[in-house]
């Protein structure tokens, strides 16, 4: 009842109050002119996870189509307004994408935003990845009367980091060098540019490292020569090993340089020495090209060899004790031979490693009874080594019952 009371008192003030509001609220909306902003605001990106990448920034779109209030003598320029999204729960995904909310507001507080387009927006998160791809030389039409070498790269493959998307399209990294006129050979450390396997340039992603170094010879003396790959080693194989073939893939090069500096070459192209010092089995392993200053080869990567190994055969005999088995509790074995000569053959390092005191030949007297009996002596090596001969190859075993234990003395 108290409240009624409150609200019908003194009411024609009160109406009257509000009136004067909403009049006054008019006057102020029809001293201010509503515009339409004819420029455009970027879209500053907020909160964007550190792991993800905008997929192609250049497609994010301007505020525009701005209507606001303001008073005729209130300046306006893009700089009175303000336009970001916030990434912050935006999804990173390379298949999915996010709707985000637009804000515009405005930095002076004498302007009241009425409209804007747009007011939401969609966007694709890529996560960010890296992958290493080769890189290609590319230079121009060299002078007349010069020749270009082949060139050297440092290094010769380069990581590309950026969105899962695109970086997918990345096929090489280009290095883009300089032919000067003089001839003089090139040294230089050209940028990286990102191009997909049509030759085409993908923007947004970045190389570790951002530039390369590349050497080139250039000149009018410059001839191309093919010839074999040598495989140099260093080391000696384990006691008993020795090299029986080697495989090189690529076999043969096409190198290129001076007169002067192929002559060094004498008819081959030298690898980096490959260490087999106490190898027991092939070694495979890839490695570069040695090649003396001024001479290049023709080489995407690096070469492939593979050095065989073997351990040549020999003999040997062992003097092995002779085990019996099958023998039962209740007989007494006599053998007449206590060991037996084994011959063995096989890779002179598998025998060489033989613990010969813990080899045994073996009899079987499984079966047999009281008496004399002719029996067959056996062995069995361990893998890659065979048995050559035994000597003798058949022993007797003699077998006999137990002797009975004397009576007992009588008790005086």
């Amino acid at each position: 009842m108290r409240v009624l009371n409150f609200i019908i008192r003194n009411w024609p003030l009160k109406i009257g109050a509000v009136l004067l509001a909403v009049t006054l609220y008019g006057a102020m909306v029809v001293l201010q002119t509503s515009q339409q902003f004819p420029g455009t605001v970027a879209i500053e990106v907020l909160h964007q996870p550190a792991d993800s990448s905008l997929i192609d920034p250049k497609l994010m779109p301007e505020v525009s189509r701005i209507r606001y209030l303001a008073a005729a003598d209130v300046p306006i320029s893009q700089s009175s307004f303000s336009a970001s999204i916030d990434l912050g729960n935006a999804t990173v995904s390379d298949t999915a994408y996010s709707w985000v909310k637009v804000k515009l507001v405005a930095n002076d507080s004498r302007i009241q935003i009425m409209d804007y387009q747009p007011q939401q927006i969609r966007v694709t998160l890529d996560p960010i990845v890296q992958k290493q791809v080769g890189v290609r030389v590319v230079y121009g039409t060299p002078p007349a009367g010069l020749s270009p070498g082949l060139p050297t790269v440092t290094p010769s493959t380069v990581e590309v980091k950026g969105a899962a998307s695109i970086v997918s399209k990345v096929a090489y990294a280009e290095a883009r060098v300089q032919i000067d006129a003089s001839g003089l050979d090139v040294s230089q450390d050209p940028s990286l540019v990102a191009r997909d396997a049509n030759d085409a340039v993908v923007d947004y992603v970045t190389f570790t490292p951002r530039t390369v170094h590349v050497d080139m010879q250039v000149g009018s003396q410059l001839r191309s020569e093919t010839v074999p790959v040598h495989v140099i080693t260093s080391g000696a194989p384990a006691a008993g090993y020795t090299i029986t073939s080697v495989d090189v893939t690529p076999a043969v090069v096409s190198v290129l340089g001076q007169a002067d500096a192929l002559a060094q070459l004498k008819g081959k192209a030298d690898t980096v020495a490959i260490a087999i010092s106490g190898a027991t089995s092939d070694v495979s392993t890839k490695v570069s090209l040695a090649l003396p200053a001024g001479v290049t080869a023709d080489l995407t990567g690096p070469i492939t060899v593979v050095i065989h190994l073997q351990s040549p055969a020999s003999t040997r005999s062992v003097t092995m004790g002779v085990v019996l088995g099958g023998t039962s509790s209740d007989r007494v074995y006599v053998l007449s031979a206590p060991s037996v000569i084994v011959t063995l053959g096989g890779a002179t390092a598998s025998l060489n490693a033989l613990d010969t005191a813990a080899l045994v030949a073996n009899v079987s007297v499984a079966g047999l009874d009281v008496g004399t009996h002719t029996v067959s002596v056996g062995y069995s090596p361990p893998p890659g080594i065979r048995v050559l001969a035994i000597s003798p190859v058949q022993i007797t075993v003699t077998i006999t019952n137990p002797a009975s234990p004397p009576p007992p003395s009588p008790t005086p």
